[in-house]
């Protein structure tokens, strides 16, 4: 089985959509994924967080219609999905704590990790993306 690691490290909207994109495309073809987030992007996997990504309110209001017309699934519900169909998804230790969050502060499903976890990850792995 081919194996995709995918490291996230900025929490904008575009890289979460397209690592959320490419995580649901290899898992379809039958690929072990597993994805990594770092820094501020651990937000992002907080319960009941607004995950706010870093992007201009307009801005943000505009691409959410945009993806409402042309009906595109938004990130929320791809993350959804994709912890459905059993991609794994990694926080950073260190980023957690950064934002004042700790383990229990996590979504369901969602694992804690370190720097070891995805350098051994992405060692075995056949493509590392770092989006």
């Amino acid at each position: 089985m081919q194996k995709l690691i995918i490291l996230v490290s900025n929490n904008s909207l575009d890289a979460m959509y397209h690592a959320l994109t490419l995580a649901l495309s290899a898992k379809a073809l039958g690929w072990g994924v597993k994805v990594f987030v770092t820094s501020q992007a651990v937000a992002l996997f907080i319960k009941n967080s607004k995950r706010k990504f870093s992007m201009p309110f307009l801005a943000r209001l505009f691409l959410i219609f945009q993806m409402k017309r042309l009906k595109i699934t938004n990130a929320d519900k791809m993350l959804e999905e994709a912890l459905k169909e059993g991609i794994e998804f990694y926080v950073d230790e260190v980023g957690l704590k950064i934002i004042g969050a700790s383990k229990e502060d996590l979504i369901d499903g969602v694992k804690l990790s370190g720097s070891i976890t995805f350098l051994t990850e992405a060692k075995e792995a056949d493509v590392v993306i770092s989006l």
